[in-house]
């Protein structure tokens, strides 16, 4: 029974550091797996955007557009159908924190606005839309490959380097609005 009660008990140095040894180890492997990790979550707003905005697009490109103004009494007007936007870009430089955007006060709000893009929430990128030939008009005929590009452009980790994403849509036999199968993507956890 003496023999009991004098025993010490406790961890040797070397089993406490054996056991740092292991946390430093899987620290080592699980913190940059934890930040490309959420880079890729960020990542999702672009694809998710880029797509909306096609939608957007594809809407407006079937819709009657009213280009005319008012017409008089008796003279004759027709809505145009086949219409693309202008070109547009968001006033604001990709960086590591969220954005708030101004909606009323950005430069090309009427192209957004045709699109029914403006995302209620802070967004990390700058999205960009370019018309095949900068202006937007109507009329446009089957088989243009080229119709518009929407583009995301991201610096996720502030280092100035960007990360961008691009959604390509042209106009098919049917003259109908479609997109490329899949985002573009260069840097994408840049």
């Amino acid at each position: 029974m003496n023999k009991l009660l004098s025993k010490k008990e406790g961890f040797t140095l070397i089993e406490l550091m054996i056991v740092v040894a292991i946390i430093g180890i899987l620290a080592a492997i699980a913190i940059p797996a934890f930040i490309n990790y959420v880079k890729r979550s960020k990542t999702s707003e672009a694809g998710a955007n880029l797509k909306s905005l096609f939608q957007g697009a594809a809407a407006y490109y079937e819709a009657e557009n009213w280009q005319q103004g008012v017409v008089t009494a008796g003279g004759t007007a027709a809505a145009s159908t086949h219409c693309t936007v202008d070109d547009a870009a968001l006033s604001m430089t990709p960086s590591d924190a969220k954005y708030v955007v101004d909606w009323p006060n950005e430069a090309d709000i009427a192209s957004y606005t045709a699109l029914n893009f403006a995302p209620a929430d802070p967004i990390y990128y700058e999205y960009l839309v370019t018309e095949q030939d900068g202006t937007g008009d109507c009329g446009h005929v089957p088989d243009e490959t080229d119709t518009y590009v929407f583009t995301a452009n991201g610096d996720l980790d502030g280092d100035g380097a960007l990360s961008t994403f691009e959604l390509a849509a042209g106009t098919n036999p049917d003259n109908a609005l479609y997109r490329a199968p899949g985002i573009f993507s260069q840097d994408p956890l840049e």
